[in-house]
């Protein structure tokens, strides 16, 4: 019993990694909206850190994404920093979203701004 209860103690302390995405992303100080990377965007995070005062990623995949402060206004969020850190932690698959240029409407090939966790219902097959 005691076994039990220890277990579930430590299922009850997991925790889930939050969707983040700037609620008014901007870029070159213009606001814009974001796309989620449903297809080369997905993976766990192997790698990160500061590159000058970008935030640069790399996937699974072997893709790297990197995320500008400006896109947040200038800093990055605590939010947006700690979900990084829990998703390359806990090795959690993760979808990105990158800001769209709001000039050409056009999603910039190696950048993101936000995370969420990847859908537990991909289609792997097909079983019909």
């Amino acid at each position: 019993m005691g076994k039990f209860n220890q277990m579930t103690v430590v299922a009850a302390e997991t925790q889930e990694l939050a969707t983040f995405v700037p609620s008014v992303p901007t870029i070159g100080g213009v606001p814009t909206s974001v796309v989620w990377r449903n297809q080369q965007g997905v993976g766990t995070i192997v790698a990160g850190g500061a590159v000058g005062n970008n935030i640069k990623i790399r996937l699974d995949n072997g893709r790297e994404y990197t995320c500008k402060p400006e896109t947040f206004g200038g800093t990055f969020p605590e939010a947006f920093l700690n979900a990084l850190r829990e998703a390359h932690a806990n090795q959690i698959k993760v979808v990105l979203c990158v800001a769209i240029n709001p000039h050409t409407r056009s999603a910039a090939k190696d950048f993101f701004c936000g995370l969420r966790p990847a859908g537990t219902a991909e289609v792997t097959g097909f079983n019909i």
